[in-house]
């Protein structure tokens, strides 16, 4: 069994594959500023350290020398924040990282970081190779804060491989979705859809996602982290089935048994005029397969209903 120092342990992401890691005899060393699932405190070989990664230097130096892999997840992936407050995005998600990454090479720790599919930005050549040229809209954009903020972890990550010093393995997420998810597409539509709410979608909802299940997602971390074959990698993680926003939104309400109508706004209307959209996202999971023959298990539908009957009983 091994030692984890997991940051955004109490994260969507984080919290599955601290319970899944935990369940597995793994010790787990976590951090993140709040304190959201507290049932991971109930495992023996937990243990929790509520503050930012931005704050205690010495401390993250101390927890990545006692463990033997960090799993770098801590970051800000909801794109309301990439517009109010794009510096905290920038300061988590690339400065942070960088301090992270520079102490995995002083102790020799491999570290597994999360990316994401918005690094790709609106490229429209699909699907989405790993190597494949990344296209984004001005640095005046807020919106782009997030993807270049990866991008540039990346380049890092790479470049300290290069240089022989480290070891990786990189993941780009490609719109994860499960219980405990908050303000991202599928929460609040359920949410919304629980209380007969409207829900409301931008634009003719006719942008597309790959939406994939959390188990999915963290049974392909597993096995990236676990194969040799996988040092020094980029991996996308999705689903290949392209679904609409408006298409989300039926399936919800269908499955949720709701009255809720389906109301059509404008970007500007909800997010101003510092956003823009990506109309397609779609990823290739040939590398991945190639490496682990890892492919998703669960349907959209099926992923939905497991979320829609956990938030019933919240």
């Amino acid at each position: 069994m091994k030692t984890y120092f997991l940051t955004g342990a109490m994260g969507f992401v984080g919290s599955h594959w601290a319970r899944n890691l935990l369940k597995s005899g793994n010790k787990v060393i976590g951090i993140d500023t709040k304190l959201t699932s507290p049932e991971l405190l109930e495992y023996d070989n937990f243990k929790f350290f509520q503050e930012s990664i931005l704050n205690n230097s010495s401390r993250i130096d101390e927890l990545i020398k006692n463990s033997e892999t960090v799993l770098h997840l801590a970051s800000i992936a909801e794109p309301d924040r990439y517009l109010q407050d794009p510096k905290t995005v920038i300061d988590i998600s690339a400065i942070a990282s960088m301090q992270i990454i520079e102490k995995c090479m002083k102790h020799k720790k491999k570290i597994f970081f999360t990316s994401t599919s918005e690094i790709y930005g609106k490229n429209t050549k699909i699907p989405f190779l790993e190597n494949d040229d990344r296209h984004l809209g001005s640095t005046t954009i807020k919106r782009w804060c997030y993807s270049s903020s990866k991008a540039l972890v990346e380049h890092y990550l790479e470049a300290c491989a290069f240089q022989g010093k480290l070891e990786f393995r990189i993941v780009r997420l490609f719109n994860i979705y499960g219980p405990n998810l908050k303000n991202r597409v599928v929460s609040r539509f359920i949410e919304k859809a629980l209380s007969d709410e409207n829900l409301e979608i931008n634009d003719q909802g006719k942008q597309t996602r790959c939406f994939t299940f959390v188990d999915d997602a963290i049974s392909a971390f597993n096995l990236i982290e676990q194969s040799k074959k996988c040092k020094n990698q980029i991996f996308n993680i999705g689903t290949t089935v392209e679904t609409s926003i408006t298409e989300l939104a039926k399936i919800v309400i269908k499955l949720s048994n709701s009255k809720s109508k389906i109301v059509f706004k404008s970007y500007e209307e909800q997010f101003g005029e510092s956003y823009e959209d990506i109309q397609r996202r779609v990823p290739s999971i040939d590398k991945l397969k190639k490496f682990t023959g890892w492919s998703p298990n669960i349907s959209l539908e099926e992923g939905l209903k497991k979320m829609i009957e956990y938030s019933r009983k919240l």
